[in-house]
């Protein structure tokens, strides 16, 4: 019962913390963002989280949906100059949100491998190889100083990628399995219709092609589910998050978690303007 209150406690005394922090999220030119499953008194809930490799922010909400998103308060006052990344979230396409979606390749990959296993339809083998040499090709090139491929490789990459999911379409109408074969059409599709999101990091090396930082950070909280089992309530899972996004954020930016946790007890936590003491130059032309 005392480490109850305690964890109510250290939320309450967070709250400018993860204020301060919302808005230096706001200025970040890439932003990734993923949620999973937690269990709140046996239902579905949702543990959210938003950052970079400096900032880890996390939120609770009993369901995974669009008023959870808007309740958050980041994604809808991001501007079209923000990318973020995310696991093919739909719901980042809503018209009340501004900025440039950018789509996590090694799910595309993991979704592909999975599609060659099951159907064995040598273009998706093939569409697999396709890409990993593509990244690791821009990361030698990114290590070299070199920020984008030249046009004609983009368009070399292009041509192959059409090849391949055209061949593996053919494929599929020429012998359409109903348990496979959808599932390898979806594949198809989503590369079409979401090509400039899946690889806008051809053009600009800067840019993430993946989502793993996202996944890394939400790691934990299977962990907590294991020990754990569930929360008790909503209210206890928001205490969670608020402390998460504190010990985490301070971690990665070389503050001791014991130390914070103990300044924070103590009425005194670590400030946003300490890790970041650009803070409010950086939140003064900010909105929201």
């Amino acid at each position: 019962g005392y480490i109850a209150k305690l964890q109510k406690r250290a939320s309450k005394g967070l709250a400018d913390f993860k204020k301060d922090l919302r808005l230096l999220l706001l200025t970040r030119r890439i932003l990734y963002w993923d949620d999973t499953v937690i269990p709140i008194m046996t239902k579905r809930a949702c543990l959210r989280f938003y950052g970079d490799d400096r900032i880890s922010y996390y939120t609770a909400h009993m369901k995974k949906d669009l008023a959870g998103l808007l309740e958050d308060g980041i994604l809808n006052f991001l501007t079209e100059d923000t990318y973020v990344m995310h696991d093919h979230n739909k719901v980042n396409y809503n018209e009340k949100f501004r900025f440039r979606n950018l789509e996590c390749c090694q799910h595309a990959e993991r979704d592909i491998q999975a599609c060659a296993d099951e159907t064995k339809h040598e273009e998706m083998a093939m569409l697999k190889e396709l890409l990993a040499e593509a990244i690791k090709e821009r990361n030698d090139l990114f290590a070299a100083g070199i920020m984008s491929f030249s046009e004609e490789r983009i368009a070399r990459f292009d041509a192959r990628l059409e090849e391949l999911l055209s061949g593996a379409e053919a494929k599929i109408k020429e012998h359409f399995n109903p348990y496979s074969s959808r599932d390898e059409l979806n594949v198809i599709k989503r590369l079409r219709d979401f090509h400039d999101n899946f690889f806008a990091w051809m053009r600009d090396f800067s840019l993430p092609h993946t989502n793993n930082l996202s996944e890394r950070e939400l790691r934990g909280a299977k962990t907590k589910k294991k020990v754990s089992g569930q929360f008790e309530s909503e209210e206890s899972s928001k205490f969670y998050a608020d402390i998460l996004t504190y010990t985490r954020t301070c971690r990665r930016n070389g503050f001791n978690e014991i130390d914070a946790l103990s300044r924070l007890m103590k009425g005194n936590p670590v400030t946003v303007e300490e890790i970041f003491p650009e803070f409010n130059k950086l939140v003064s032309a900010t909105p929201g």
